[in-house]
């Protein structure tokens, strides 16, 4: 079953009054930037802040902040959860679906179990549309993880994520408010085939060009800036 045919993607509220709730609704990512990230000094030479590819990454998608306070545990192969709201839920993942049969780590820390989150939240997207389920990479966050995975939302509108564990048998909480997951819309049927080859003179030249327009400031982002502004400008 298709839904509709708007060029928009749509967060649906499942419970009545959660979308009037300011601090649990579906914001562009560009809302959660990483305090760390934010806090490196802007006169700081030569960090991350220089690399356009941070603050592009930052703007792609929306994050879906935690609907509930959650309380999750994992010992002596016990699971237990625990949410402040009794009106949402929270499902076992149990091991023997996959973690059984291979390690799963995040930010160098190994997961012991999966939480299954009932989200309350759906997402409708345009035909041919789908989103990428991702983890707050970024946030580097030891204790949980959401994992990744494709949702055809033109079609299929839950959203319930799989939440990893890697607490070490101590209680994890995740408050309401705090982001969660990032989705990331792209268009199923933009599928590109791949070439494999040298370079052409022609290339040589023009890659050598961009580099140079790039190493012309100590900090390059400006020329990066103004590349994608001339390519925009050149694809309207």
């Amino acid at each position: 079953m298709r839904f509709g045919k708007s060029d928009k993607i749509q967060f649906i509220s499942t419970f009545e009054g959660l979308e009037t709730i300011e601090e649990c609704l579906p914001r562009p990512a560009k809302h959660f930037i990483p305090k760390w990230f934010k806090d490196i000094p802007s006169d700081a030479k030569s960090t991350v802040r220089d690399c356009p590819s941070f603050p592009d990454y930052f703007s792609q998608g929306y994050i879906i902040p935690m609907w509930s306070d959650v309380r999750m545990k994992f010992e002596n192969n016990t699971p237990e959860f625990q949410l402040s709201a009794k009106r949402f839920s929270f499902e076992l993942h149990g091991n023997n679906q996959m973690l059984d049969y291979k390690k799963a780590t995040f930010n160098g820390v190994e997961g012991q179990f999966v939480f299954k989150a009932n989200c309350p939240w759906r997402i409708i997207t345009p035909p041919g549309w789908s989103v990428l389920q991702l983890p707050l990479f970024y946030h580097f966050n030891q204790e949980w993880s959401v994992m990744p995975g494709v949702i055809d939302t033109d079609i299929h509108t839950e959203i319930n994520q799989q939440i990893l564990y890697h607490g070490n048998g101590k209680e994890v909480t995740i408050k309401c408010g705090d982001p969660l997951v990032l989705y990331i819309p792209f268009k199923r049927s933009d599928k590109l085939k791949h070439e494999i080859r040298y370079q052409t003179q022609k290339e040589d030249k023009r890659f050598d060009k961009d580099m140079l327009l790039l190493n012309q400031h100590f900090k390059p982002n400006g020329a990066y800036r103004k590349m994608q502004r001339k390519r925009d400008k050149g694809l309207e």
